[in-house]
Parts: C-alpha cells; sequence; structure tokens
C-alpha cells in the first residue's frame, strides 16, 4: 500500500477536524439519502454540489470538487469516470497529490463537514492515510435492487450494461468486497449500514454515528426522506431467488456484510424472502429483467414524449392562435403602410418636381457665380492695381509735403530776409533822402558856390585834370 504522507516529502497536511464523515458505497445503494439526512442534521456537505437529476430527483448531494478530483484520476488511468473498474484501489499519481491537498485545505476550519462519492469506494486508502482521523460511514443495498436500479436508470455511463447485464452484479460484487475489505482493516473508523435500517427509521443514522463514531449530530428534518424513492418491487419478486441460485457468491457476500452491519434494538437489515421460486426456462438469468427494465424506460419516455408532444401542441396551437391575431394586425398595418405608401409616392413626385426647379435655379445661380466670381477677380486686380496708384501716390504725396515744408521754411526764410532788406532799404531811402537834403542844402550854399567856382578856376588854368 502506498504511504502518501510520508514516502511523497509532502508538505504537512493540515491538521482536520475529526468530524470528518465520508459517505460512500456502490451506486444505486443509497448514499445520496444518507449525504442528505446528514446535511441536515448538520453536516456541512460542501457549497458546490452537484445538481439534481432525474435519476436522483432530490438531489446527489455530491461536492464537486470531490467528484471532479476522483473522476480526473480515473480518467488518467484510462477508467471510466463512473468508476466502472475491477481495480480494488486506485493509485492516486505524483501530479494529483497537490490538488487534493488544495480541496481539503479549503475546508480547513470545519467544525463537521465531510462528502458524499460512490467513486470514493475506489480511493479508500487514499483518503484513510490523508485523513487518518475521519470516520468512514460504508453504505451498502441488496444486489437485486441496485442491479434494478441500474437497469431502469438508463444513463450514457451505464450502456455497458445493454450489452452485458452481468456486469452490473460484478459490479455491485467488487465495490462491496473493498467496502468489506477496509471495513475489516480500520472497524474503529467505520460504520456499515445496511440502507434499509435507516429506511425504516431515519434516526437511527444519527444514533449509529453517535454510538460507534463517538460524533454527535442534531437530528435531521422529518420531511427529507421520501419512501417512495428506495421502494422497489423487485425485492417482492423472484429476482433475489434468481441471485441466489445463479450468483451465490453475491447473496454470500449480501449476508456476510448483514452479519457485520451495525444495527440497534435488534433491528433486522435483511429485507429478503426466498419463498420466490426461479422460473425453469430461464436461460440468461438476468437478460430478461434487463430487457424488462429498458421496455419499461421506452415506456416511459415514451409517454414523457406522449405528454411532451401533447404540451407542444397545445403549446403550437396557442401560438398559431397568436400568430393568426399577429397576421391579422399585420394585415391592417399593412393597408394602412400601402395608403401611407401612395400618400409618400405624391410628397415624393412633388418633391422630384420642386427638386428639379431648385436644380435649374441651382443652375443659374451657380452661373451667375461663375460671372460675378469673374467681376470679382476683375475688381480685385483692379483694385490691387488702384492701391498701388494710391500707395505711389502717398509716396509722392508724403515727399511733395516734404519739399513744401522745405519749401515753407525757406519761403518763412526769405521773407524775414526780405523784411530785413526792406527795413536797411528803408533805413538807407532814409539816409539818402537825409544825404540828398543836405547835398541839395550844400549845393544852395555860398560854400558850395566858391567851392565850384574854384575847382572850375583850377580847371580853367589847368590846374585841375578832368578824370
Amino acid at each position: 500500500m502506498p504511504n502518501y504522507l510520508d514516502s511523497r516529502n509532502l508538505m504537512e497536511t493540515p491538521e482536520i477536524q475529526k468530524s470528518t464523515l465520508i459517505i460512500t458505497g456502490m451506486h444505486r445503494s443509497g448514499t445520496s439519502l444518507i449525504a442528505s439526512l446528514l446535511q441536515s442534521a448538520g453536516v456541512d456537505l460542501g457549497q458546490r454540489l452537484m445538481q439534481p437529476s432525474h435519476g436522483n430527483v432530490k438531489g446527489h448531494f455530491e461536492d464537486i470538487d470531490f467528484v471532479e478530483f476522483h473522476e480526473s484520476v480515473l480518467r488518467s488511468q484510462g477508467i471510466s469516470k463512473a468508476g466502472w473498474t475491477f481495480e480494488n484501489q486506485i493509485h492516486v499519481q505524483e501530479q494529483y497529490l497537490e490538488k487534493a491537498k488544495l480541496i481539503l485545505n479549503k475546508r480547513y476550519g470545519k467544525a463537521i463537514w465531510g462528502w458524499k462519492d460512490p467513486r470514493t469506494t475506489l480511493f479508500l486508502n487514499f483518503w484513510h492515510e490523508f485523513l487518518p482521523e475521519a470516520k468512514f460511514i460504508l453504505i451498502y443495498r441488496s444486489p437485486w435492487e441496485v442491479v434494478d436500479s441500474l437497469y431502469r436508470r438508463g444513463y450514457a455511463d451505464d450502456s455497458v450494461f445493454h450489452s452485458n447485464p452481468n456486469f452490473a452484479l460484478k459490479l455491485w460484487g467488487h465495490y462491496n468486497r473493498v467496502l468489506l475489505d477496509f471495513f475489516n482493516q480500520f472497524p474503529e473508523h467505520c460504520l456499515l449500514l445496511n440502507i434499509y435500517s435507516i429506511t425504516e427509521n431515519p434516526i437511527f443514522l444519527v444514533k449509529a454515528i453517535e454510538e460507534k463514531l463517538g460524533v454527535q449530530l442534531k437530528l435531521p428534518a422529518q420531511d427529507i426522506y421520501d419512501a417512495s424513492l428506495l421502494h422497489s418491487e423487485v425485492s417482492c419478486s423472484h429476482r433475489p431467488a434468481l441471485i441466489k441460485h445463479y450468483f451465490p457468491e453475491a447473496f454470500e457476500l449480501y449476508e456476510e456484510l448483514n452479519s457485520k452491519a451495525w444495527s440497534l434494538n435488534g433491528l433486522s437489515s435483511l429485507p429478503f424472502s426466498s419463498a420466490a421460486q426461479l422460473p425453469p426456462y430461464v436461460v440468461w438469468a438476468l437478460q430478461d429483467w434487463l430487457d424488462v427494465r429498458r421496455w419499461e424506460k421506452q415506456a416511459s419516455n415514451l409517454q414523457s414524449e406522449r405528454e411532451h408532444f401533447q404540451s407542444q401542441l397545445q403549446q403550437t396551437q396557442a401560438q398559431l392562435e397568436h400568430s393568426e391575431s399577429q397576421l391579422q394586425q399585420t394585415q391592417a398595418q399593412l393597408e394602412h403602410s400601402e395608403s401611407q405608401l401612395q400618400q409618400t409616392q405624391a410628397q415624393l413626385e412633388h418633391s422630384e418636381s420642386q427638386l428639379q426647379q431648385t436644380q435649374a435655379q441651382l443652375e443659374h445661380s451657380e452661373s451667375q457665380l461663375q460671372h460675378t466670381q469673374a467681376q470679382l477677380e476683375h475688381s480685385e486686380s483692379q483694385l490691387q492695381q488702384t492701391q498701388a496708384q494710391l500707395e505711389h501716390s502717398q509716396s509722392q504725396l508724403e515727399q511733395t509735403q516734404a519739399e513744401l515744408e522745405h519749401s515753407q521754411s525757406q519761403l518763412e526764410q526769405t521773407q524775414a530776409e526780405l523784411e530785413h532788406s526792406q527795413s536797411q532799404l528803408e533805413q538807407t531811402q532814409a539816409e539818402l533822402a537825409r544825404s540828398q537834403s543836405v547835398i541839395a542844402a550844400v549845393q544852395t550854399s555860398k560854400f558850395w558856390k566858391l567851392r565850384t567856382q574854384w575847382f572850375n578856376f583850377k580847371k580853367f588854368v589847368g590846374l585841375v585834370n578832368d578824370v
């Protein structure tokens, strides 16, 4: 037996509470019922549980983390994920050990917790080493009830039974032999229960866990158990005698399980009557059983399909009436739409006429615009020339203004000089007038006359030369 904790050199597994309850057993043995009762009694079975199905209308109560872990390991070894195998204990490879530790770490610290999965039967030793303080609730059911349930279930994973009806009984024997061997090896950690002891008295489960495993739970709700879900008429038929006659080893294993199962107050866990006799015409012991269940399944499916078709027919008729009503509304809307379409077409024709007029006006406007643009370009050219001439005129004006200012300055100077010259001229004229007056006075004086006569005399005698 491999040691997953020591030889694999794993880091320490977290200390899990001692109140860990692991529920397992062969498929269709009532483990879902046990899980539902324990959940109602206060056991935490996980937050992510598998949804109910037609095979378990109340729910599977299977923690998806553990289910996916078991399925992954089985697939990695080429085994059906449902666990249809005769391997006693599945060896868990190295790469899956850390995943198992992570799953357990998520549940660390929970007071009373556990999980339910029939595949756990194939991993009992593995989980016992990981959780040495965990308690195992091992559930079994009569072989004829389990085989009958597998035949009736009709899952895709159960198709192997269609070609080999005996395979279902052999699987029952294998799973329950593994349970019994594990129970014999670790009896202090295990509670072995026949599902019928629970169906007769659901409170028996809580009392058995308390007495055998030392875990106290509250009483489960009274409405959890539905007796019809586990009731079958097969126990009152010839099927048990059929199995006892043709498969005595299965019947003996069932009796051995009953002999070691936990019981209270002398309750019997063996609902079996050997009064039924095996028909002499049985050739293949289980084939007719499988065929009957398959026909019943087909009949049930046909009835379900008929009811489904009737429901669909009613829905179709209702949809047809609704469609006809919608069609009438649609036709009325269509007539209204056609009227609106005619109005729209008339408006469209009017709009097209207006559009043509507008286009003609637009063409005329474009022609005028082109002419105006040509005039504008000519005006801009003239404007540029005029601006150039204006700039030249402004330049000449500035020069003329400068020359004018210079001329005015010179004129002012000339006027000043002229005024000065006139003043001097007036002074000179005044002096000249005075001089002429003096001369005239002198000339008229006796002295001037004598002087004139003197000069004339001197000229006459030649004393003075004429110049």
